[in-house]
């Protein structure tokens, strides 16, 4: 990355949230006597990264103990190079008011920002404002902006006003960093650059990553890159468009996330226990773990072992003699503090779970490509699976060639979804919705087979 920099000829660099200052050392080692501004918003750092550079007997540089997004940079006529890692902080940590910037910011420059963005994408849209035509950056940070909703800002600023030049994405099973497990992608930019492509390219490793300035794999017009809503897809060669009358799973199916109890230590009972307290009645057999699809070899089935989900009817009368265990239950769910857990305060009754209980179950995040099983007992779900329920209507038969196409092509499905570090794949219930299937009248005769 800092060879990139340099090889831009730049007269300054930003290290931008410079932590230790292992950038600003390496640009001080190879090009003495370069003006180097590193900036940090955490005090320890910058006092560790001032220590570094006096070592090396830097002399050009300052070294700010700021805000990043925030900080007053004075232009300069020459070229600036933006270099660093910016801290991955996820949205749960940051406050109303960064958030509060950050759409302030986005709207300034014609973007929207999402409030379930990471810190990550602050320091693009703070370069953004930052930089001048000319300019030129290289940053390296999780690989999720390529692909999540809140990494839209991202893309339509590398594409319009921040000048993507490259991307070098790793592979997400690769350990790009020994202290985090997270994916990695290093973005070249130039502001105001408009070339009409731009190369993308996966590495397996940081030691195959060479001269950022060659070894595309791909190049990508910018247009393509305007119009795709994920860009994970672009980095893989394209299949060739096939005229096999496959639709979207989405059109024959609606992907829902199971159940959130709340607590599934109170809500989520073994037999023998639902027995012995007299709750049994007010139970459901559900499917609580995503091995138990990932085994199921295409059909789940209720068992006298299954556990079970306690979701008694919304309109119980809990004051009927005959409800007397469930209602000593919900008064230690009451004195436990359950009843006063998030989910639980934003259902009513706090106790109905309102379980879903699909023809089809699928895994959704495991470190493989989802499995997909039949559930002719409807047993409940929760949340770590996702329920498919038919938009349109599907005989057994049907629900069974369906089942039988998507695990028979499990391994196509791979990358469709969201890979984060060490392989896991994710998959929302939009992102499975978009997986093809055979249309309805193909279904029987697949089920047959």
């Amino acid at each position: 990355m800092v060879d990139w920099a340099l090889a831009q000829n730049p007269s300054r660099v930003i290290d931008a949230g410079c932590g230790s200052g292992r950038f600003s050392a390496e640009i001080i080692r190879r090009q003495p006597g370069l003006s180097v501004v590193a900036v940090d918003i955490d005090p320890l750092a910058t006092l560790i990264c001032r220590a570094s550079l006096a070592a090396l007997g830097a002399e050009n540089v300052r070294v700010l103990n700021a805000d990043y997004t925030t900080l007053d940079l004075p232009p300069i006529r020459d070229r600036t190079a933006f270099v660093g890692n910016p801290p991955y902080v996820r949205h749960h940590d940051l406050t109303a008011e960064q958030k509060a910037w950050a759409k302030s910011a986005a709207r300034a420059l014609g973007l929207t920002m999402s409030g379930l963005a990471g810190l990550h994408a602050y320091f693009f849209l703070a370069t953004l404002r930052h930089a001048r035509e000319g300019d030129v950056g290289c940053f390296i940070t999780s690989a999720e902006w390529l692909d999540v909703g809140y990494g839209r800002a991202v893309r339509s600023a590398l594409v319009d006003g921040l000048g993507g030049v490259s991307l070098h994405r790793l592979d997400p099973t690769s350990a790009t960093f020994d202290d985090a497990m997270a994916t990695a992608v290093i973005t070249c930019f130039a502001p105001g650059k408009r070339s009409s492509l731009v190369r993308l390219r996966t590495v397996e490793s940081a030691a195959e990553l060479g001269d950022l300035r060659s070894g595309a794999q791909f190049v990508v017009a910018r247009s393509q890159l305007r119009q795709a809503t994920r860009w994970t897809p672009l980095f893989r060669p394209r299949r060739p468009v096939r005229d096999d009358g496959l639709v979207p799973l989405g059109q024959l199916v609606r992907v829902s996330r199971g159940a959130v109890t709340g607590a599934n230590s109170f809500f989520v009972l073994d037999p023998e226990a639902a027995d012995r307290t007299g709750l049994a009645r007010y139970t459901t057999p559900t499917l609580a773990r995503a091995r138990e699809v990932l085994t199921a070899d295409g059909v789940v089935r209720a068992s006298p072992t299954r556990r079970l989900l306690l979701d008694p009817p919304q309109d119980i009368d809990l004051r009927a003699p005959d409800h007397r265990h469930l209602r000593e239950y919900l008064a230690r769910g009451e004195a436990t503090g359950v009843a006063d857990t998030y989910i639980c305060q934003h259902r009513s009754p706090w106790w109905h779970v309102r379980a879903k209980a699909p023809p089809i179950v699928a895994t959704y995040m495991a470190r493989q490509p989802p499995a997909f099983a039949l559930n002719p007992d409807r047993l409940a779900i929760l949340n770590v699976l996702h329920g498919l329920f038919p938009r349109v209507a599907l005989d057994d038969e049907q629900l069974r060639g369906l089942v039988g196409y998507l695990n028979t092509h499990r391994t196509q499905l791979r990358g469709a979804g969201r890979t984060y570090q060490g392989g896991l794949e994710k998959f929302e219930p939009r992102e499975m919705e978009a997986l093809l299937v055979p249309p309805p009248e193909c279904l029987r005769e697949l089920a047959a087979r």
